[in-house]
């Protein structure tokens, strides 16, 4: 494989190039400290608030039991009371100094608008604000209020009487809970009100109990980390690189540089690249002394004399180390018209691939 001297040159170059390259690569990925954020994360909680109930009846005629569990209708003259049952889990990832307050609140609410919005509310205290501090993982607060609803029936009819007023009635219980966990990293706050909403007056309803509240928090930092070094990346990047080096090494060892073309070879391209249609091959050189000859100059007027005497231009070419010449022949009844053309003898290290004088060298289109 031989290939010009620039081509080689820039083949080299850009070797060398990318060699470079991917060997600056792989050392800046050595040398290079790098560095990912983490979330350190000294404390963190996961909390959990729900309510639940179960309905207790008098002695009636309609039911056989003596109480419903949620999600049923019930029938308000049979309900003796209401056993809510609010539950409270706190559960840390550490001991932590753990100061927890909570209360039961309901409020007997009266509604107006289509969006309930609260026309008037009465504050009642069904737990009072208990504190439980201790170090602590976890804390479960459970706690069981039975709610009688014959007193808010009848609030409700008083304020009906006196107002004349006859709107939608509610008791509305809160379970109000705070927890501040305290560790050496910072403190915490937990706050939470599951609630549930029990209907007053009417005589068939349904309590509304909210879902289970979740919370959750941390105390954490960002932190850097040194990341180790990547090998795998850098066995790329040295592997590359010695592939580079190996190809720049055997296209200068082991590439030859062609020889660009002389002057003879850049007259025969173009003279066969314009007029190869109009010549034919010849497989060996005429005598000198066998016809008439009549030299001709140029190969325009080789041809002008073919197209005159209607024959086409026959060619002999040699391009050995020994020789390098080119002839062409016009043959008119007994008359050959005849032009030879030169080429500088080369040395053996430059030669192109070896031509024998006598072999068929022709061109035809």
């Amino acid at each position: 494989m031989k290939l010009s001297k620039q081509m080689k040159k820039f083949v080299i170059i850009l070797s060398i190039i990318l060699l470079l390259i991917f060997s600056v690569c792989a050392l800046f990925e050595l040398k290079t400290t790098k560095y990912e954020e983490k979330q350190e994360v000294y404390y963190a909680y996961q909390s959990k608030g729900s309510v639940d109930y179960t309905v207790f009846f008098r002695t009636n005629v309609m039911y056989d039991q003596s109480y419903m569990e949620k999600d049923r209708y019930y029938v308000f003259k049979y309900i003796d009371h209401v056993e809510l049952k609010f539950k409270y889990q706190f559960k840390g990832s550490d001991p932590a100094q753990l100061k927890t307050n909570y209360l039961v609140k309901a409020y007997l609410q009266g509604l107006h608008g289509k969006e309930n919005e609260v026309l008037w509310s009465k504050e009642y205290v069904l737990v009072p604000q208990q504190v439980e501090q201790e170090e602590n993982t976890d804390r479960v607060i459970e706690i069981t209020v039975p709610v009688t609803l014959d007193s808010y029936w009848a609030l409700k009819e008083t304020i009906f009487n006196d107002s004349e007023v006859n709107s939608p009635v509610v008791l509305n219980v809160f379970f109000d809970v705070r927890t501040l966990a305290s560790t050496p990293k910072g403190t915490l706050e937990d706050k939470m009100s599951p609630n549930i909403i029990i209907p007053i007056g009417e005589n068939v309803f349904k309590i509304e109990a909210a879902p289970e509240i979740s919370g959750e928090n941390s105390i954490a930092e960002t932190i850097k980390v040194q990341m180790p070094v990547d090998m795998r990346k850098i066995s790329i990047y040295f592997a590359i690189s010695f592939i580079f080096l190996i190809m720049a090494v055997l296209l200068a060892l082991f590439i030859k540089v062609a020889v660009p073309p002389d002057t003879f070879d850049r007259t025969m391209a173009r003279i066969f690249k314009e007029y190869g249609e109009r010549l034919a091959g010849m497989e060996q050189a005429i005598s000198y002394q066998l016809a008439n000859i009549v030299s001709v100059t140029s190969i325009e007027d080789m041809v002008k004399i073919a197209d005159e005497v209607g024959q086409p231009v026959f060619y002999y070419k040699v391009n050995s180390p020994l020789e390098r010449k080119i002839e062409f022949y016009v043959f008119d009844s007994g008359r050959v018209y005849y032009m030879v053309m030169f080429g500088e003898i080369k040395p053996a290290a430059e030669s192109p691939i070896q031509v024998e004088s006598g072999k068929d060298t022709r061109i035809s289109m």
